[in-house]
């Protein structure tokens, strides 16, 4: 007779042990099982552990008894990373895996539990000097590392330093039946967490998994000294090849540590927001950061320099002398003036100030909903991909106007090689379980919130599918791949081969998050 408790007796025996941390509480399970954009299958519990060694245990009973599992980090995902596609399920939250457990300035490493917020990384970091190459997205006061390392992600620090997976130096992982697997020289018996190049990059395998292959604990990430000297430029253009290619050459030389670019429509959407004068915290930072005659600028200037029908650019440069920002400086103007006017440079030094200020921009200016879709392409083929969405949306106009769709993009570039296009769609309909939580209370109430909306969101959610095969059709590729972007199709056969191996090695019973990547 078999002894394997049922998925019931399991999170019953789990409660006992566990206590608060297991969580059945269906108006929780609700806010669990719903990201930015949209609503999985519902959830059996949500296990909140404190350690690796009690989380290890609770997957191998969990598995044992056929319950899948998916974990979560901040929450921030958009593409059905962490939602269920099948019962029962249970969802490992990963928020009180939040210490920062080593800070190694000597050999250059921190390393970090999977639930700690980007933004409560770089505090700790601060205060000894230093920080990671990649410092967080946007979202950081809420995205975790363990949720950028698993999805993929970019912002700041991006431009000279990469995505999220390329400061990382190893990690510990819990699989499937238990164990706890670390990669790096950290799995070379007593050696530090220190290197990552050790033998075949076992680290790798992990980076952009969404949890397919395990559940992330820690991880051991490069530090760097905090560069002394800062600075910011802005740029407006009339077309978007002259924006791609001053994006593309300050991207070469590695000149920007941070590139953000606007098309009309998205500086549009921006300036329907606050103004910048009105806006008492970011204004606080600014005076904080460059002090108070920045502030008092941004108070005279506001947003009014910008010109809503044209393109903008807006870049943060650092470095670690008056003479080195100063090169730089020289170097980025020199860069894009073949391409661009420069103009007041009062939205990235507000960027800057306030750098994991995202949450609220998730719903739009009168309550909107917001969804992201981005393709990463080589600089070459930038322009062909925005003007192919160009076409797109153009062909769809008349299902956007009798929906009340419209769409802002925002592009960066990631690295010397790549630029990243993000078109974000907005629409009328109601706020989920996830944005009534996340973004807040006053400003909701400023903005109000669109009754529900179902013929706005199916037109939305077939627009995003537009969207994504197109970008495919240009060779693009994706972070945050979750259950939404195509990984498995018309990819080299030898390499889905070894990904379904990896996973039948350490996953037997398909039980980690099924469906991502779409298996």
């Amino acid at each position: 007779m078999s002894t394997t408790l049922s998925p019931d007796h399991v999170i019953a025996d789990l409660k006992t042990r566990w206590g608060n941390a297991v969580i059945t509480d269906p108006a929780e399970l609700e806010y669990f099982g719903t990201d930015v954009y949209s609503e999985g299958e519902p959830l059996l519990a949500v296990l909140r552990p404190n350690d690796a060694d009690q989380l290890a245990a609770a997957v191998a009973q969990l598995t044992a008894a056929g319950i899948a599992l998916i974990a979560r980090g901040g929450g921030m995902s958009y593409t059905g990373g962490y939602l269920a596609t099948r019962q029962p399920t249970v969802l490992i939250d990963t928020g009180s895996l939040d210490k920062v457990v080593e800070i190694n300035v000597r050999d250059a490493y921190v390393v970090v539990e999977a639930g700690v917020a980007w933004e409560a990384l770089q505090q700790a970091l601060q205060a000894k000097g230093v920080r990671t190459p990649y410092f967080g997205p946007m979202s950081g006061s809420h995205a975790t590392v363990g949720g950028a390392l698993s999805q993929g992600s970019v912002f700041h620090g991006s431009a000279r330093y990469g995505s999220s997976a390329d400061s990382v130096l190893g990690l510990e992982v819990v699989t499937a039946n238990g164990d706890i697997l670390r990669t790096g020289s950290a799995a070379s018996g007593n050696a530090t967490p220190f290197f990552r190049w050790h033998g075949p990059d076992l680290t790798g395998v992990f980076l952009g998994d969404c949890g397919l292959l395990g559940i992330k604990v820690r991880a051991s990430l490069r530090l760097l000294p905090r560069h002394s000297h800062i600075d910011y430029l802005s740029w407006q253009f009339e077309r978007a090849d002259q924006l791609m290619d001053a994006m593309g050459a300050l991207a070469r030389a590695g000149l920007a540590s941070e590139i953000a670019a606007f098309d009309p429509s998205l500086s549009q959407i921006r300036m329907r927001r606050a103004s910048l004068s009105s806006d008492v915290k970011s204004l606080g930072n600014v005076i904080k950061k460059g002090g108070l005659m920045q502030g008092l600028k941004l108070v005279t200037k506001g947003r009014d320099f910008l010109d809503p029908e044209l393109f903008t650019l807006h870049i943060t440069l650092e470095g670690d002398s008056e003479g080195e920002i100063n090169a730089r400086v020289a170097a980025a103007r020199k860069a894009v003036e073949a391409f661009g006017g420069e103009v007041e440079n009062s939205v990235p030094k507000v960027m800057a100030a306030n750098p994991f200020a995202a949450k609220n921009a998730m719903l739009g200016s009168a309550g909107e909903r917001w969804a992201p879709i981005h393709g990463i392409v080589p600089h070459s083929r930038s322009t062909e991909l925005f003007n192919a969405l160009q076409d797109l949306f153009a062909s769809e106009k008349a299902v956007m106007d009798e929906h009340g769709l419209f769409i802002g993009t925002l592009m960066t570039t990631v690295g010397a090689q790549a630029t990243l296009i993000e078109p974000c769609i907005y629409w009328p309909d109601s706020h989920n379980a996830f944005h009534v939580r996340t973004v807040d209370p006053d400003h909701r109430a400023r903005i109000g919130c669109p009754g529900e909306n179902l013929p706005a969101r199916a037109a939305t959610h077939a627009l995003k599918r537009k969207i994504a095969d197109t970008m495919r059709a240009h060779g693009a590729a994706s972070f945050q791949i979750g259950k939404f972007y195509t990984y498995r199709e018309r990819r080299d056969p030898a390499a889905l081969a070894m990904l379904d191996a990896i996973k039948q090695q350490l996953d037997p019973k398909g039980l980690m998050n099924p469906g991502v990547l779409g298996r």
